[in-house]
């Protein structure tokens, strides 16, 4: 395969950095999580998806694209029933990333994307984006990979409920990242009785669950159904996706535009 040009922090040294930085606009920071996916999936599955997705929109991006390192612990109390999963507060994850955020706005970068693997990091990262905002003035954005191209997912599923270690997961890890895939052991998840009405683990009453009151086995959805080919449905159509969104980003914010226009305006 023929080696594409990007920017890669964990690829490069100082003096590379500090030569392109004239040319990087954006810095994408993946953040996973270390958890259960199922009997089939390894830990490494949200990490290595929100890192591998990335790497990829710094090849499209080339070179106003930086991708920071990758962030491999999440905010996952909801797994701890199964052994290996590692969780941070959302107080912790937070303040992480923050400080990553931090230091790289020292060194003169102002927009930030957070590519995310895991769906239990979404409130963190929700609230993190409006605190960068309004305590270091830098502008910065996150996204979640499946949502950029639900609708695909959608006509390739094959299990009413999907979202964890699913044939929507499986088959973007088996385009991204097949190591991370035991082929031989894909199955599906083994939902069990909810025990409340309108209160499953997708709504729309939510209940503080934990995943082994929902799936015996950790997974949701079919694996069985998962392919290289529907990952890469999913996985080039959410790159088309933030790619226009990115182009966009980078520009002069509409935001910036509108507090000069009310500075003027008091003058």
């Amino acid at each position: 395969m023929e080696e594409r040009e990007r920017y890669v922090l964990w690829e490069m040294t100082w003096p590379e950095l500090e030569s392109a930085m004239g040319e990087i606009r954006l810095v994408v920071i993946p953040v996973g999580s270390t958890e259960q996916h199922g009997p089939h999936a390894t830990f490494a599955t949200d990490s290595v998806r929100a890192y591998e997705f990335s790497l990829r929109l710094a090849e499209r991006l080339y070179p106003e694209v930086l991708v920071a390192p990758v962030m491999p612990f999440g905010v996952s109390p909801h797994h701890m029933a199964f052994p290996g999963t590692i969780t941070l507060s959302g107080e912790t994850f937070m303040q992480v990333l923050y400080e990553v955020v931090e230091s790289l706005a020292e060194h003169g970068f102002e927009r930030f994307l957070f590519v995310n693997g895991h769906g239990g990091n979404r409130p963190a990262l929700e609230l993190l984006v409006q605190r960068l905002r309004r305590e270091l003035d830098v502008l910065a954005a996150w996204v979640s990979i499946t949502e950029l191209a639900n609708d695909v997912v959608q006509r390739g599923k094959v299990a009413e409920v999907i979202g964890h270690a699913c044939e929507s997961e499986t088959s973007q890890l088996l385009y991204l990242a097949p190591w991370a895939v035991r082929e031989d052991l894909l199955t599906p998840g083994e939902l069990l009785e909810q025990a409340y009405p309108h209160a499953s683990w997708w709504g729309p009453v939510h209940v503080a669950y934990s995943f082994d009151e929902i799936t015996a086995n950790g997974a949701l959805g079919d694996a069985r159904a998962a392919s290289a080919a529907f990952g890469e449905a999913i996985v080039e159509t959410a790159l088309n996706r933030l790619a226009e969104f990115v182009e966009a980003f980078i520009e002069e914010s509409p935001f910036e535009e509108l507090e000069l226009e009310e500075e003027e305006e008091e003058e």
